[in-house]
């Protein structure tokens, strides 16, 4: 009985370990779209996020006295994408690359003055990763069970989703359970040129736009009714000076 009840116990767990791999990077179209696939024994409708990040080196770094991990302290993220487990797989389509003003290709990192001083790695490492808290799914209420007043939606767990357990089983720095897989492949800086994009009023005067665009609002198609300029009465108010 106690050797049934211990393998028992070990069967039990060995279900509970969650499997998270990336099994493809390829590289779609030559304007920086790559093709992430992976696998999992996760439950449809599970949701995997998938993101594209490539580390950055300061210029003054001695790798002979620095830490791999202090060393990889600056990253930036090209690209993420929230996908969902269908049938043990899942898949993501990334673009790495943003267009500039004077339709430059570039990477989300060279946008910025202060990161574009820094030596970027010659790889580009993917990563999928899985936690509990990312399960949340909001959908319009129905009732007033479990609503969120502020944002006016339901939020509900997708219940068929088990707890993290395993070797690979990660914590955070406020101690939420999570898991992870990466895969690194060779990305070059992009390069070339393409049509700049239109200027868009988000773009404009701190996202107001051009307000010298604004036109007037349309008329009501009513003449508006004079205010009433005598002393102040008791009498039934008249249809004329009901608002319309």
């Amino acid at each position: 009985m106690v050797l049934i009840t211990t393998s028992y116990g070990c069967n039990k767990n060995t279900q509970k370990e969650i499997e998270l791999e990336i099994k493809s990077v390829q590289p779609v179209q030559s304007n920086g779209l790559y093709r992430v696939e992976g696998t999992t024994n996760l439950p449809n409708t599970s949701r995997v996020a998938v993101s594209a990040v490539r580390y950055l080196a300061k210029p003054e770094d001695n790798q002979a006295n620095i830490s791999g991990m202090e060393l990889r302290s600056n990253r930036s993220i090209l690209a993420r994408q929230i996908v969902e487990v269908k049938d043990g797989k899942w898949e993501a389509d990334l673009n790495l690359w943003q267009v500039a003003p004077d339709g430059s290709y570039q990477e989300f990192w060279q946008q910025s003055q202060s990161q574009t001083q820094l030596i970027p790695e010659n790889e580009v490492t993917f990563i999928a990763t899985f936690d509990q808290m990312s399960q949340e799914v909001k959908d319009q209420p129905t009732n007033n069970v479990g609503v969120n007043p502020e944002s006016n939606e339901s939020i509900q767990t997708n219940t068929n989703i088990p707890q993290i357990e395993g070797p690979r089983l990660r914590f955070t720095g406020d101690g939420e359970r999570y898991v992870q897989a990466t895969q690194t492949a060779a990305v070059s800086i992009p390069t070339g040129k393409t049509v700049p994009p239109g200027i868009k009023p988000e773009d404009q005067n701190g996202g107001w736009g051009d307000r010298s665009q604004l036109t007037s609002l349309p008329a009501s198609g009513g003449a508006p009714v004079a205010p009433v300029q005598s002393a102040l009465t008791n009498r039934p108010i008249q249809v004329s000076e009901l608002l319309r």
